[in-house]
């Protein structure tokens, strides 16, 4: 397996040197674009765009990012449960077309309850990962599915789903997933 070298990008200058504002704060469009350079410059292979329930939004951030630059990935955080499934799949697939095939997606089930219940989200911690493997089910079907299809869940439900757009990266973008519980092991 090959090894990747990963840095993350800021939104916002901090007043020290020693703290980089990964989420929240403000957004300074300059240096998002100067940070994710100088991570390309240095040979990173990917950034993390991270996320927060108070934080800019990731995926318009690594887009803002990516139109500066040539060759680094976007390891873009997201969080299932906040946008229907199939939202997010063409979502993330649109972006992985504008950039060309550099779009990874890090999947964040949750840990804090109260990061949670600000979005409005007040499942219990292995119901969200109950959620989030159905989520991930059906975002794979929407990124490979040749025909429109039908979902019915315990936590979604859909019909004649399709997109028209896929990943760049065949079958779909890589996932990223990250977990100490015995909810998160599969």
């Amino acid at each position: 397996m090959p090894m990747n070298v990963l840095g993350m990008i800021g939104v916002e200058r901090s007043q020290s040197d020693s703290t980089v504002h990964i989420i929240g704060g403000g957004i300074d469009p300059e240096y998002v674009v100067e940070f994710t350079k100088a991570h390309e410059e240095a040979g990173f292979d990917a950034v993390l765009v991270g996320h927060t329930s108070a934080s800019a939004d990731g995926f318009l951030v690594a887009m803002h990012a990516a139109q500066a630059t040539e060759r680094i990935r976007f390891l873009v955080a997201h969080r299932p449960g906040f946008v229907t499934p199939t939202q997010a799949a063409r979502r993330i697939a649109t972006l992985d077309q504008l950039t060309r095939g550099r779009v990874w997606l890090h999947i964040i089930t949750g840990g804090m309850d109260f990061e949670q219940r600000r979005d409005g989200d007040f499942l219990e911690h292995d119901e969200r990962y109950a959620r989030t493997d159905e989520y991930l089910e059906v975002m794979r079907r929407v990124w490979t599915a040749d025909e429109p299809f039908d979902f019915d869940g315990r936590f979604y439900q859909a019909e004649r789903v399709s997109s028209e757009v896929a990943c760049w990266q065949a079958p779909h973008v890589p996932i990223w997933f990250g977990g100490i519980s015995d909810a998160a092991i599969p």
